[in-house]
Parts: C-alpha cells; sequence; structure tokens
C-alpha cells in the first residue's frame, strides 16, 4: 500500500496546502479601526457552558492581539452563544461561504482536525488554535495541519484513498465550474491524487 508519511524537513509550500486554507483566506486582514469600539470587559462575559482562557494566555498562545481575539470572539459567540460549535452548526456556517457547492464533507474533516479532543464540540479556543495555524504557522505547522486533514484515520499515514476523499470533498466544495465539462468531481479528484502520487514518488527517489 502506498502512502504518505508526515517527515519534518524544509520544503517548499505545496500548492495542494491553499486548498485547506480557503475560509481563513480573509483572517489576517485586521485592522484596529475594526476593533475601536470594542470593551475589553467585553471579552470576560462567560458563555453558558464554556469559558475562553484569558485574553493574555490566548494571545501568547495563538500569536493573534487582544483586539483581533476580542473581534473574533464576538462573531463566534453570534454564532455559538454557549462558547461552543457543534458539527452542524460549523458544516452551516461553512455553507455561508461556499453556496455554490456542498461543503459539508469538507467541514467534517475540518471539524474533526480542530476538534482536538475529539468530544463532538469545538471550542473557542480550539478555533482559536486552528486559525493561530493557518494564519500565523510556520510551515511545518501548516503542513502538520494538512497532514492531519488528510490522514482522515489518524494512524500516521495517507493512503490513495485518503487523499481522493479529501480532495474530492474539496471540489464538491467548490462547485461543478471547477471542474472541465463532463467531468465528474470523483474522476477529477481521482486523476487530481495520482499526480501528486507521482511527484511524491519521483521526490522519494
Amino acid at each position: 500500500m502506498t502512502c504518505v508519511v508526515y517527515r519534518s524537513r524544509r520544503e517548499k509550500k505545496p500548492s495542494i496546502i491553499c486548498s485547506l486554507v480557503l475560509s481563513a483566506r480573509n483572517t489576517s486582514s485586521f485592522t484596529c479601526d475594526r476593533f475601536a469600539d470594542l470593551d475589553l470587559e467585553e471579552f470576560e462575559v462567560q458563555p453558558a457552558r464554556y469559558k475562553p482562557d484569558r485574553l493574555e494566555v490566548l494571545s501568547k498562545t495563538t500569536g493573534f492581539t487582544k483586539k483581533e481575539i476580542q473581534f473574533v470572539y464576538r462573531a463566534f459567540k453570534q454564532e455559538c452563544p454557549t462558547g461552543m460549535i457543534s458539527e452542524e452548526t460549523f458544516k452551516s456556517i461553512y455553507a455561508k461561504f461556499f453556496p455554490l457547492g456542498d461543503s459539508s464533507q469538507y467541514a467534517h474533516y475540518v471539524f474533526s482536525t480542530l476538534d482536538r479532543e475529539k468530544c463532538g464540540t469545538i471550542t473557542f479556543g480550539d478555533f482559536m488554535l486552528g486559525l493561530s495555524v493557518l494564519v500565523k504557522g510556520s510551515l511545518q505547522e501548516r503542513l502538520r495541519w494538512a497532514f492531519s486533514l488528510y490522514d482522515v484515520n489518524n494512524d500516521g499515514c495517507i493512503t490513495r484513498e485518503e487523499m481522493t476523499t479529501v480532495i474530492t470533498a474539496i471540489y464538491d466544495l467548490m462547485g461543478a465550474s471547477h471542474t472541465e465539462p463532463g467531468v465528474l468531481p470523483d474522476e477529477a479528484s481521482k486523476d487530481h491524487v495520482e499526480r501528486i502520487f507521482q511527484v511524491l514518488m519521483i521526490i522519494k527517489h
């Protein structure tokens, strides 16, 4: 069985990583003007079932400024007043960003990657840590995150089948306009995966 195993090494960022940060493409464009009317005390409001770490701790852990965290927290609270988000809610939010395709399966894989404790919910802290990797992480950190996304069964190895299921989900998310006329998403994703593995085999040798 041919599979991809993560090795920590300095490499050029593969184009496939770009597919994984679609939902974070605008998060690095924060400006202080957007936070001018926010109150630091607001962040300390305790949701019904979850209270995030103190602002200073989250800022140090994630690399985001206090005002950036406040901004994200306000938006997070609007969708999830309890401070926790279920997979179904996560999927519904994702669907708003990608109305032309079916984002449910890709959202499932992203949710599973963010749900570090595998408890079926994502806390605000989980969300910020994941966002931190995608927006501010090093190449190695982003590669580890991407690897965990494609390693569907968490066995430390990415098979052709696993990569195909995730890439198919990406094609579904983007909609039919992103495949060649007459080519089904399943066929396009299989061809995509074969080309990736061919490149990996060349690099390996």
